[in-house]
């Protein structure tokens, strides 16, 4: 129950939230962008359906104060559902109260008259053990335990926000552990043909094999593996070799070890809406990534009309994505206390210095990825587990660093965002690397 696995206060404060969700005919649902934010719009989606509760839907892309402001006051004075994001904007809804925030980033306390529920409040590590989706998920159980089915979405944002890495964690793992119904396969993280999935692999990202098909089937040619076989269909001995010699080429690379660890994990198959928990989160992190939050949503609320459309756009978006990643890290600026470059799409900032943090550089600093718009810069930075157990801690960079600058951000200690006015980046990345300096020591 899920009363058992949240505890007192955290599941009283759902109960309180669930109950005023109950009064209501009509409610907006604000979610951020994202793969996480996507997931978690779907499981509240789904669960408002059983209510017979009706909805809106409208995706957060702007975090600044003013920003989130006018979004949130599109809305009248409906009931909003914000999830993913929220808790730091509450000083921009401050004249408001009509609001159940469902969040888990790092933020200033600040006193509301509405919902605030964010996992760190409870003494859960919102970086590690508790996503967008995570919240959206107990939140949907707390409101009735028949909610366990949308199962598949919670893993979804779970592996949207990159939590999974290396094993589930606390909050994570309990759910996972008592309403988990699927069968898992240990497996490599791809999924597809073996020379389509590493050829289209993002997360693992092996570069010189990544977006080369010719190099991908000349690799698999000198270990003996048949590049048509299915990834599920490998033998154990081949999923071995494929595994060791795969590492190999990540190892070349001088990357950090969560990346080899990100190499293997335990996919699960849900057979109920006919995809594994790899391409599950692949189709909808993609279909975000591209601007096309829609289609999932659309197909999972039961319009099998966006199927092929949603399917495409999954290998459209890793395309232009691993395109994206070498050009970047063609151009990657290297500071002393970071490194840094500019995207062609602010959509974009985030998977690609993920993918070069993560994949392509040795884990000793983080990576930050300015966009290249018109408008004011929007920021993306994404750091290592090892830099974090050395202190670094993205959200107060972002935080400080953009409000020197003249704009606002924050997140969580791995990864952050935010806004600067456009032609301040020098500005930033000065107050972000003596802020980083101050952190851990680097070098």
């Amino acid at each position: 129950m899920i009363y058992d696995i949240t505890g007192e206060d955290l599941f009283n404060a759902l109960h309180d939230a669930t109950e005023k969700l109950r009064a209501e005919k009509y409610v907006r649902v604000l979610a951020h962008y994202d793969g996480d934010g996507v997931s978690s719009s779907i499981i509240l989606l789904k669960m408002l359906d059983r209510l017979g509760i009706k909805y809106h839907l409208s995706y957060i892309k702007n975090l600044d104060n003013e920003g989130f402001r006018v979004l949130y006051e599109e809305g009248g004075d409906n009931l909003n559902i914000i999830v993913d994001a929220g808790s730091s904007q509450i000083p921009a809804i401050a004249s408001h109260s009509n609001f159940i925030i469902l969040d888990h980033h790092f933020y200033n306390k600040t006193e509301t008259s509405g919902i605030n529920i964010n996992a760190r409040d409870y003494g859960i590590n919102g970086t590690r053990d508790a996503c967008g989706a995570t919240m959206a998920y107990i939140f949907a159980l707390a409101m009735d335990e028949k909610n366990s089915d949308l199962f598949p979405f919670f893993m979804s944002g779970v592996m949207a926000d990159k939590q999974d890495i290396g094993g589930l964690s606390g909050l994570n793992k309990k759910l996972f552990e008592e309403y988990n119904s699927y069968q898992t396969h240990h497996t490599l993280n791809m999924e597809g043909s073996v020379v389509d999935a590493i050829t289209f692999s993002i997360d693992p990202f092996f570069t010189g094999l990544t977006g080369h098909p010719d190099s991908v089937k000349e690799f698999l040619e000198k270990i003996k593996i048949d590049p048509e076989k299915n990834i599920i269909d490998l033998t154990t001995d081949e999923n071995k070799t494929l595994a060791n010699m795969l590492a190999l080429k990540m190892l070349e690379n001088g990357v950090g070890s969560d990346a080899i660890k990100y190499l293997e994990a335990d996919v699960l198959y849900f057979n109920d809406i006919g995809f594994s928990s790899k391409e599950l989160n692949s189709i909808i992190d993609g279909n975000a990534r591209i601007g096309m939050q829609s289609l999932p949503v659309q197909y999972f609320l039961g319009d099998s009309s966006a199927s092929t459309e949603m399917i495409a756009n999954t290998k459209i978006f890793k395309t232009k994505l691993i395109d994206y990643i070498y050009r970047a890290k063609s151009d990657l600026k290297e500071e002393k206390y970071l490194r840094y470059f500019y995207a062609p799409e602010s959509e974009m900032a985030g998977p690609i210095s993920g993918a070069i943090a993560l994949y392509t550089v040795k884990p000793d600093k983080p990576v930050i990825g300015f966009n290249a718009g018109t408008d004011d810069i929007k920021i993306s930075s994404r750091g290592s587990r090892f830099a974090v157990s050395r202190g670094l801690n993205l959200s107060e960079v972002m935080k400080s660093a953009c409000a020197t600058a003249g704009g606002s951000g924050g997140g969580h200690d791995i990864a952050a965002g935010g806004v600067i006015p456009r032609g301040k980046e020098k500005q930033f990345l000065d107050a972000a690397g003596e802020i980083i300096k101050s952190q851990i020591k680097i070098i």
